[in-house]
């Protein structure tokens, strides 16, 4: 029997049990499989988590700028700085109903795909949350390629007529979906005129979710009242040593315990909307292995919509990748496309960030009179009526990426984010150094450049279970196995290591993919950054 994909361990810790699949993954397939186990489980609740990602903004531009703050957008009305920070809200499931989620989300997708498969049109413009093969090749595709693919569009198009590019952001989507109408689709997708129990179960598990904050674990069964950023690592350690696990609790007790004398509090879904002087609860989610694949089906007529009245019809070139939408069509249609756009996201019962809706028309100009050359510039416009330019060369931000016509680059808040990551790193390595000196002055004040590079290059992302299964393959590297002598020798055997991605090898794949070089000269001072930084922070001079 063959270990499917879904059933994968988790690294992170969660008020249930980890779970070591091993040779055990047998067992669990078989319950989740079983309708009659999941139509009568109980979901733990979720740990919830907010990931405060600070963006950077170039300042607004004043004539008395010696009282106004770099860096900041300024409200016009109250002359105040706005916040300027991203806050995505996550949920992280418990182990065995990650499992469940991750089943019920393959159930769901094999038929979403084959309602794609269906309509090749529509099967190329959603991109998000789906294994696109690269062509002659077994892998996937990924947002560079999803990306060059769209630039590529505009320059083609561009060739014999000006474009017109719309831009759409959907406005907090996942604490958005309305649950009757996920509900109908769900049903739609199975072809019931019920949800069978086992999937009402998950389904109301996803919408009627309960959850406990990340903050209140780290705060429970605290003794150092002092100490509240950090978990209670000796009782951590001495669940994984005499259970055998990695969990907040040695058991259910001890958590109902908890619950009950009021140390630790159960949060009910926060998503409302406001309709008819009463309170409707809305969203999912959003970090739940069923998420992204309730988030497709529940576009799927809206996405079908545009399909059947502008891709088929116009030759308009439409792509949405989860609620970053991108139109590339004739000037002559995007009025009619914006507006046909608006009200089937009204219908849809989401909304649209219509500060974030943005209008590009791309043509080629001349930027070289003396040798009359000319390249494709993008030009910002405020709408499409009076064709009123904002800003010349303004960039099309998509997928991580700045668009110009004439060029692409890393977008500018990503790279904002990745030094200010080095900066942290060495900063905080500065600090270590100056406190050992003040211990013990006869040590050496040192930073060791290769350590900081290892930290600030390290993998985006890697799980404890990953790390595990490494170290295991590595040591069955070797094998006592019989030759054809009948003699018992150690074989090499072979396995394949997967490479876990780091940002410098992010940039990497954008310079091949792309095949230019302008995205590695972006980082060509994370060395220099590492060095000031060093200078100003490392105390050399300190007399102790």
């Amino acid at each position: 029997m063959i270990k499917p994909n879904w059933i994968k361990e988790k690294g992170y810790l969660h008020i249930s049990p980890s779970l070591k699949l091993g040779e055990n993954w047998k067992y669990y397939k078989k319950n989740i499989e079983d309708p009659t186990f999941v139509k009568s489980y109980a979901f733990y609740p979720l740990i919830h988590n907010i990931i405060k990602e600070r963006k950077y903004k170039k300042g607004d531009s004043f004539k008395n700028s010696s009282t106004k703050r770099k860096h900041s957008h300024y409200n016009l009305e109250t002359n105040k700085p706005e916040k300027s920070h991203k806050i995505r809200p996550l949920h992280y499931a418990g182990h065995m109903d990650a499992l469940i989620y991750s089943y019920y989300s393959e159930l769901l997708n094999k038929l979403y795909e084959d309602k794609l498969t269906a309509n090749p049109l529509l099967d190329d413009c959603i991109n998000a949350y789906r294994k696109i093969l690269i062509e002659n090749s077994d892998k996937g595709k990924s947002t560079i390629h999803f990306a060059k693919e769209t630039f590529s569009e505009i320059e083609k198009r561009a060739t014999s007529a000006e474009v017109c590019v719309l831009t759409f952001d959907l406005k907090s989507f996942f604490s958005s979906i309305d649950h009757q109408y996920l509900k109908e689709k769900w049903q739609w997708l199975l072809n019931t005129k019920k949800l069978p129990d086992d999937h009402y179960n998950v389904f109301k598990s996803c919408t009627k979710f309960k959850y406990i904050l990340l903050d209140d674990l780290r705060k429970f069964g605290r003794q150092n009242k002092n100490k509240r950023n950090t978990f209670d690592e000796s009782k951590l350690a001495k669940i994984r040593r005499e259970k055998g696990f990695k969990c907040f609790f040695e058991s259910n007790i001890e958590f109902r315990k908890s619950i009950k004398e009021g140390q630790l509090r159960i949060y009910e879904n926060p998503f409302y909307r406001a309709e008819d002087y009463k309170k409707i609860q809305i969203g999912i989610p959003q970090g739940l292995p069923i998420s992204a694949t309730l988030a497709n089906l529940y576009l799927y007529d809206f996405d079908l919509s545009i399909v059947e009245n502008f891709v088929r019809p116009k030759n308009v070139y439409y792509r949405r990748y989860s609620d970053d939408i991108i139109i590339i069509c004739d000037i002559k249609d995007a009025n009619e496309i914006e507006d046909y756009i608006n009200k089937l996201i009204e219908k849809s019962k989401v909304e649209i960030s219509k500060h974030k809706t943005e209008r590009f028309i791309f043509r080629f100009v001349e930027y070289s009179p003396l040798h009359s050359k000319r390249r494709l510039t993008s030009f910002k416009i405020k709408n499409f009526e009076d064709n009123q330019t904002i800003e010349k060369h303004a960039p099309l931000i998509y997928l991580g990426f700045e668009y110009r016509g004439y060029n692409t680059v890393i977008k500018s808040s990503n790279l904002s984010k990745y030094y200010r990551r080095i900066i942290s790193i060495t900063k905080r390595r500065c600090r270590r150094a100056n406190k050992l000196m003040l211990k013990d002055p006869q040590s050496k004040r040192a930073i060791f450049v290769n350590q900081i590079r290892k930290l600030y290059n390290k993998p985006l992302k890697i799980n404890d279970s990953d790390k595990t299964e490494i170290s295991k393959l590595n040591r069955r590297r070797y094998s006592l196995t019989k030759n054809e002598r009948g003699f018992y020798e150690f074989s090499h055997k072979e396995f394949s290591k997967k490479h876990n991605s780091n940002y410098y090898s992010y940039i990497q794949r954008c310079s091949n993919i792309f095949n230019n070089d302008i995205f590695l000269n972006q980082i060509r001072k994370r060395r220099h950054i590492v060095h000031q930084t060093i200078s100003k922070n490392l105390d050399k001079n300190k007399i102790i």
